[in-house]
């Protein structure tokens, strides 16, 4: 007996949606790469208090100067959390209440099964 299953022909789309990150990282690091070599212009970038200088070209200092930001907004973020974190574990706030919760209006979890509500006597319950 021959083999009686076909082998699928292979999906581009299916493929692009296995490797979408490695395509998705492919093309920002292509535009990164672009960035850099479209801003070629020579700059020069002095650090305060005499720190030091940086020469290099525009487009790697404005990518150096993005990085930089997103540490420090990340830093920033972190001790912000930890913060609040901190604050609330204190016991700055009540603890929640029986019966003040968000969900009071339900009735008992034992309901359904003392309730006389419904149909008793109807002819498929018999």
């Amino acid at each position: 007996m021959a083999y009686q299953y076909k082998r699928r022909k292979p999906s581009l789309v299916l493929n692009f949606w296995i490797y979408r990150r490695l395509i998705l990282t492919a093309v920002v690091l292509g535009h990164i790469l672009w960035f850099i070599w479209a801003n070629d212009a020579k700059v020069t970038v002095a650090f305060p208090y005499g720190l030091g200088q940086l020469s290099s070209t525009a487009g790697v200092v404005i990518l150096l100067s993005v990085l930089v930001g997103a540490f420090a907004t990340i830093l920033v973020s972190t001790a912000i959390i930890a913060i609040k974190r901190l604050r609330g574990s204190s016991g700055g706030s009540e603890p929640p209440q029986a019966g003040k919760e968000a969900g009071d209006d339900r009735p008992p979890p034992d309901y359904a099964a003392r309730t006389t509500e419904g149909f008793s006597n109807a002819r498929w319950s018999n």
